[in-house]
């Protein structure tokens, strides 16, 4: 947003779709419960803006200084991804206005996750006025949101540049090995990468930009390898791993093999494997990628310790789904059918999402515990023990 959109849209005032808030009086940052609901109002009344650093009167104070600006935007993300539910991802920027800073956030409408909340309660815009939402609002939000899954949302900065025409090409001559090199955007369109008008969305961005953390800042994998059994400050190694999805699925990977123990013995003439399969640990990644909650300010992580590997991606079950049937039937709801699709196609085959039941396979016919999987803290956690536990 440019000084001058940010300057027409304050001389409007307070309406629908804007919101003014200052920090004058409160140390530079928002009340936080104040700041949930104004953004879960605007997320449920078709999108608007927040914009921080204005008086009642109109005149614009701003928030401080660059480092002040900074902390402001850090607690609205938080604010978004923690204190809203479902977790919204807003974009956020500093404006330079009448020589002071002001920050815009700018809060998506009609998204299909709607109503969203604030605590436990809805939240709508009635004129320039935010106030909880009536059980008649509630049922029209609920009839009112699409069957629009997140990883086919358009995102705002993207261009179709922004996609790398090598990584398409990668993508296609192994996926579709038959399709002509001329019809890459009917490809594209089909696999959900662009929107019907060409612009890149979320799906795109995470398999196809060299870097989508320019769009999704946590879009990336935290590899570590502790040493011992504990989480603690003494680890062997650490990897910030990023790039396109496919990337980060084989650094991961390496990064496992280099540092899980694969031990063997001898039974007659036969060798026999021990220590925990590579073929469960790339189920758990690939599963851990495509299915993580992408709007969440936090990454994927793979902790590595002497006894154990735990694979952590953000995100809770949908509303259908059950640690029981997940680990029978595996993942039949899917949060990023676009990008589970594709990663299922680069490893030719079908989408079913039986991946959990084979990881759990692969680990008792290694004669290992059955991996333990739990929700921890927002996360979708994955325990493999080794031999030494089993």
């Amino acid at each position: 947003m440019t000084p001058q959109e940010l300057s027409a849209l304050v001389a409007l005032g307070e309406s629908a779709t804007l919101e003014l808030k200052s920090v004058r009086a409160t140390g530079g940052l928002l009340d936080a419960q104040v700041a949930a609901r104004a953004i879960c109002a605007l997320a449920n009344s078709g999108g608007g803006t927040l914009v921080v650093g204005v008086e009642d009167d109109g005149s614009v104070t701003g928030v401080g200084t660059a480092q002040d600006v900074n902390r402001l935007i850090e607690q609205m993300v938080n604010v978004c991804a923690q204190g809203i539910r479902p977790p919204l991802m807003c974009r956020t920027e500093a404006v330079p206005i009448g020589g002071v800073l002001a920050v815009a956030l700018t809060v998506p409408g009609f998204l299909p996750d709607r109503p969203f909340r604030a605590g436990t309660k809805a939240y709508v815009r009635d004129g320039a006025v935010t106030r909880e939402a009536r059980e008649d609002e509630l049922r029209r939000l609920y009839s009112s949101s699409t069957n629009v899954h997140f990883d086919e949302q358009v995102v705002d900065d993207a261009v179709r540049s922004d996609l790398s025409d090598a990584l398409i090409a990668d993508f296609l001559r192994e996926a579709y090995p038959a399709a002509p090199p001329d019809h890459a955007e009917h490809y594209l369109r089909a696999l959900h990468a662009l929107s019907s008008d060409g612009r890149p969305t979320v799906t795109g961005v995470l398999l196809f930009s060299d870097d989508p953390r320019r769009f999704l800042v946590d879009a990336h994998v935290t590899a570590i390898r502790f040493r011992g059994a504990s989480i603690s400050g003494d680890f062997v190694d650490r990897a910030d791993i990023g790039g396109p999805l496919g990337a980060q699925l084989e650094t991961t990977l390496r990064f496992l093999a280099a540092h899980v123990a694969s031990p063997s013995r001898v039974v007659g003439t036969e060798r026999r494997e021990q220590g925990i399969p590579m073929e469960a640990l790339r189920e758990a990644v690939v599963n851990a990628l495509a299915h993580r909650d992408y709007r969440v300010a936090s990454q994927t992580r793979v902790f590595v310790f002497d006894d154990r590997v735990e694979i952590r991606n953000p995100g809770t079950l949908l509303n259908q789904l059950t640690l029981d049937g997940i680990r029978l039937g595996g993942i039949s709801q899917r949060r990023n059918p676009h990008i589970a699709a594709a990663l299922a196609r680069l490893r030719r085959r079908e989408h079913a999402g039986v991946g959990v039941p084979e990881m759990i396979r692969f680990a008792v016919q290694r004669g290992l515990p059955e991996p333990v999987i739990e929700i921890v803290s927002g996360d979708f956690k994955v325990v493999f023990r080794n031999a030494a536990d089993g």
